[in-house]
């Protein structure tokens, strides 16, 4: 069986790289292939792959350039995505505040490490914490 690709499909195996935005699963599709042959295509063949960063590279610039067109139209969500995001050493940074139950404190459960305690000692408070249990649900019910 012929390989999918041979050195001569490289001009077009970019090319469809390209128009598809460098998603492989796109370009497999518009080379008839399974997006597997692409992904094997591009490891045996290093200046493929370089040429996907090339385009990765450039609709990342696509992309930052309309968050700037964005900024300059005075989009306030993107400024403060914007904000959160690059300016966080001037202050911009997103406070999320966490509460408890009914916005009341959190509680914290701090566990205890038992790897210093023998297994007997290990048995002996999970009974007490069984004991315990036991006895919170009896004085509930």
């Amino acid at each position: 069986m012929p390989p999918a690709f041979t050195e001569k499909d490289i001009p077009r195996i970019i090319e469809q790289l390209r128009l598809s935005g460098g998603i492989k699963t796109v370009a497999a599709q518009r080379l008839n292939v399974h997006r597997k042959t692409l992904h094997r295509f591009l490891e045996d063949h290093p200046e493929v792959t370089e040429a996907l960063r090339d385009i990765d590279a450039e609709i990342a610039d696509v992309a930052e350039a309309q968050v700037v067109k964005a900024i300059n139209a005075g989009d306030m969500q993107t400024v403060r995505w914007f904000l959160e995001l690059k300016a966080k050493d001037r202050g911009y940074v997103r406070r999320v505040e966490n509460v408890g139950k009914n916005g009341g404190p959190m509680e914290v459960v701090e566990k205890t490490d038992l790897s210093a305690y023998t297994d007997e000692e290990v048995a002996i408070m999970a009974a007490a914490a069984r004991r315990r249990k036991e006895s919170q649900a009896s004085n509930q019910g």
